[in-house]
């Protein structure tokens, strides 16, 4: 299939918020997209029986006939969203990157959730329109540059590997270098790393705020057994490919922006459910 050509009618183009090749594609064949707003921060991780003292307010290990306990989480800090995105009791923290010269984090749970951490991505919400000045040189692709370099920021204070740069919460909290760091479940390891300088004020500041309040929310849930590790930056795409009423392009009949990687789903369900939605578009009319 190396450079062969495929005609159709009709094509749905579902390829990920990831697909950064896609998004210079059309930029460069002066297809319409646009920037979007999107989120971005950190995985913070715990062991999992504090958050399963936390919510189900017992001591020492949970019975066995209780899952392992998970949380969500949301703060109004300085008119921003902060909140807990992709949660994950008994998980995995998993490098995510797509490209070299980047460190990117995701999170996962086994089917049996029986990992001893839970982790969670805590991101802030970051506005397209006004949070990138320094950027607007970039159009429509600013949010993507600025996702970019603080991929390539984490990739530098992690050493120049797959090692994550991390801190201990209540250092990123209260502005310090962590000595030393907790066990963590991510694979290729941690690096201690002052992530409360490094960020950028925009996302550093909020989320230092947002865990002080979380804190108060979950008692226990702030404290020095828990790694906050960067940077959480794929919450969702940071371009969208607009699209009309009948869910089709603008400019090209019959190509459907689908999913994530067009801007119009968050996750594994409302993707499947923009999948189906574009899948009977295209078929008007066949």
């Amino acid at each position: 299939w190396n450079n062969a050509e495929l005609p159709a009618t009709r094509v749905i183009l579902a390829t990920g918020h990831s697909a950064r090749d896609i998004f210079y594609l059309l930029h460069n064949k002066k297809i319409a997209i646009e920037a979007k707003s999107f989120a971005m921060g950190v995985r913070v991780e715990h062991p999992q029986h504090i958050i399963d003292s936390i919510q189900y307010h017992c001591s020492g290990k949970r019975n066995e006939l209780l899952p392992a306990a998970s949380y969500s989480l949301v703060q109004q800090v300085n008119n921003r969203g902060v909140y807990s995105f992709c949660m994950c009791p008994g998980g995995f923290i998993v490098p995510a990157a797509t490209a070299n010269g980047e460190v990117v984090v995701n999170g996962m749970s086994p089917s049996r959730r029986n990992n001893q951490f839970a982790n969670s991505g805590i991101v802030v919400e970051l506005n397209a329109a006004k949070d990138f000045p320094k950027y607007e040189h970039f159009g429509v692709l600013k949010a993507l540059q600025y996702q970019k370099d603080l991929e390539r920021l984490a990739f530098t204070a992690g050493g120049r590997t797959q090692t994550a740069p991390a801190q201990r919460l209540t250092d990123f909290v209260e502005g310090r270098l962590s000595v030393d760091l907790n066990p963590t479940s991510y694979q290729p390891g941690l690096k201690s790393a002052p992530l409360h300088a490094l960020l950028p004020k925009l996302i550093g500041s909020n989320l230092r705020q947002g865990f002080k309040a979380f804190g108060e929310k979950m008692k226990g849930y702030y404290t020095a057994e828990a790694n906050v590790v960067g940077v959480e930056s794929r919450t969702s795409s940071p371009v969208s490919i607009p699209r009309n009423e009948n869910l089709e392009h603008p400019q090209i009949k019959g190509l459907f922006p689908c999913g994530e990687g067009g801007g119009y789903a968050g996750g594994i369900v409302s993707a499947a459910m923009d999948g189906e939605r574009c899948a009977e578009a295209a078929a008007v009319g066949l």
